[in-house]
């Protein structure tokens, strides 16, 4: 029976101590004491571990970067950051490590010079959050793996994990239809990302399907030229009910209803998108369509592993599923359908 070969987890347990710590003392790398890093490598060459350069697998230690947009963590609670901190986690189990680097809006249109994870040992990439074509072009070089989570391009050689945007935003507005409503609103900025151009155009599919025309009144831009949140102004005429293209705009709305003397949901209700928010301070509970963040993490890193490993991957945009989340901010549970055009004010 052949040997079986050691590697840095068995170093790690036989020491109590953890993967990182091991390749950093075999490695010659700092934050390793000298007796720790003795102890590490006598317990290597009593266990036989083969010091050369070995098969990689998800145990060994792998670094990967992460590139997130400046303008997606400047908020108090970021999707994105969220979305990083359940990658982070996932990699820990793994036996890896993530390497974060915001992105500032000079370097994402390349106005300033900008070589990513310097001097970091970086294997292969995450970028979550869209960013700019020239970046992601400038980036996916050829000499490590990209994986896009939360957004896609047509740019070759790149895998995407997208939630279903067009899917789900189809589903809360046919809900929506379905309930008995006719004039429904979509509060989002579709050029701002292809994901809001997704759920937009699943907007639009709802309606087309179910004979009812789009009102261009109801829509209601929340994000800027820069995909920067806006403040937006309530039409002086109401739809009954609005689909929101996140949870963050969601909220936004709501609070601006409220502040009209408006009642959700009884006189309009509102759905949302991503069910992200969920430290958002209401008493009302969203109805909303969950996006699975957690899934695209974890699908966006074994991704990544994969390919630095060399294994076979099936190249292109994986769609997550998601599911509709209940709550309290829609009258698709029987309460009666408000007529359209009653806040003319």
């Amino acid at each position: 029976m052949p040997k079986k070969k050691v590697k840095l987890k068995d170093i790690a347990e036989e020491l109590h101590t953890s993967v990182v710590t091991v390749s950093n003392a075999l490695n010659g790398k700092k934050g390793v004491s000298r007796q720790l890093r003795q102890r590490v490598l006598e317990t290597a060459e009593r266990l036989g571990y083969d010091s050369g350069k070995p098969e990689l697998d998800d145990s060994d230690m792998i670094e990967i970067g992460v590139l997130i947009a400046e303008r997606y963590v400047q908020e108090d609670s970021s999707f994105y950051m969220e979305i990083y901190r359940m990658v982070a986690q996932a990699a820990t189990k793994k036996g890896c490590v993530t390497v974060l680097e915001i992105v500032s809006r000079e370097k994402e249109s390349l106005a300033l010079p900008f070589m990513p994870f310097s001097g970091a040992d970086v294997r292969g990439m995450l970028v979550i959050g869209e960013m700019e074509s020239q970046f992601i072009r400038y980036v996916n070089d050829g000499r490590m793996p990209l994986v896009c989570l939360d957004f896609y391009t047509m740019e070759p050689g790149i895998d995407y994990i997208i939630a279903n945007g067009f899917y789900g935003v189809e589903k809360m507005t046919s809900r929506l239809i379905e309930a008995g409503y006719r004039e429904i609103g979509f509060v989002g900025t579709p050029r701002a990302t292809r994901s809001i151009m997704d759920r937009y155009l699943g907007y639009c599919k709802a309606l087309k399907e179910h004979g009812i025309e789009e009102r261009k009144e109801f829509l209601l831009w929340d994000r800027g030229e820069d995909n920067e949140s806006i403040s937006f102004e309530l039409p002086e005429k109401l739809p009954q009910a609005f689909v929101c293209n996140c949870d963050k705009t969601a909220y936004m709305l709501i609070e601006k209803l409220q502040d009209r003397g408006i009642r959700v949901p009884e006189d309009i209700s509102v759905v949302g998108f991503d069910h992200s928010r969920k430290d958002q301070e209401s008493k009302l509970r969203l109805t909303t369509y969950e996006s699975n963040q957690k899934a695209m993490a974890s699908i966006g890193l074994n991704c990544v592993l994969k390919r630095i490993q060399g294994k076979r991957v099936s190249e292109g945009v994986r769609i997550v599923q998601g599911k509709v989340i209940e709550g309290d901010t829609d009258s698709s549970h029987g309460l009666s359908v408000p007529h359209g055009g009653m806040f003319g004010r």
